[in-house]
């Protein structure tokens, strides 16, 4: 097999531990997700770069079927994953993995305080095919987005719609979490503890204020009579 063949041979097999590492996270698609956006992107080693960044492709890629019906081809990430690479074996750059980062936290920040979230695709494409079309099983809507990094937000558009009413910022820690609970406020018991234990120590200081203020009124009634 020539060096190129090896070279993309290596590529495919780096891409489907980075599919299999998203599919076996505790939370799955969306727990990868909350993590990747609570990631130092700037502060990884190379080596830690490059596994994410099959992630980042393999999450725009793998979602398919789940999120967002089918994603058409136009062009690839900036980084050539092997030599003259195809569009299907390019991974994101940092740069662009950090651009992704910060518009995916910010609307996600509008979410939470706007309760929506505002997508724009100003070079999107879709292309509608009939059932029978080669390759189509039913009629299906294919959409067509010129950068990769807008097929994220548009993967990460159709995810929070369906689990964003559990995808929560914990106001103690300030950690982004998927909740279990519809009730649930604190990312972990330990945080709820802490808030919890805060609170009495500041009710027991202002009751200890109180007292105090009601024993110096007394003592001044005492010293009057």
């Amino acid at each position: 097999m020539s060096a190129q063949g090896n070279t993309g041979q290596q590529f495919q097999h780096e891409y489907d531990k980075a599919i299999e590492r998203i599919r076996t996270m505790p939370d799955g698609v969306v727990g990868w997700v909350i993590r990747f956006l609570q990631t130092d992107l700037e502060a990884l080693t190379p080596t830690e770069w490059t596994l994410v960044a099959f992630e980042v492709a393999s999450f725009v890629d793998d979602a398919t079927h789940r999120y967002g019906g089918l994603m058409g081809i136009e062009s690839g990430w900036s980084v050539e994953g092997v030599p003259e690479a195809t569009i299907f074996q390019t991974i994101p750059s940092r740069k662009e993995a950090l651009e992704i980062q910060a518009k995916v936290l910010g609307q996600l920040e509008r979410y939470w305080k706007e309760h929506h979230a505002v997508f724009t695709f100003p070079q999107l494409t879709l292309i509608v095919t009939p059932s029978g079309a080669p390759g189509a099983h039913k009629s299906e809507i294919v959409v067509v987005a010129r950068r990769k990094a807008k097929e994220f937000e548009y993967r990460f558009a159709h995810l929070l719609a369906e689990s964003g009413e559990y995808i929560r910022r914990c106001p103690e820690c300030a950690t982004i979490y998927l909740a279990i609970r519809c009730d649930q406020v604190y990312c972990h018991p330990r945080c709820q503890n802490r808030v919890a234990s805060r609170k009495w120590r500041e009710g027991r200081k202002t009751n200890r204020t109180t007292e105090r203020r009601k024993e110096d009124r007394r003592g001044k009634k005492s010293g009057k009579g």
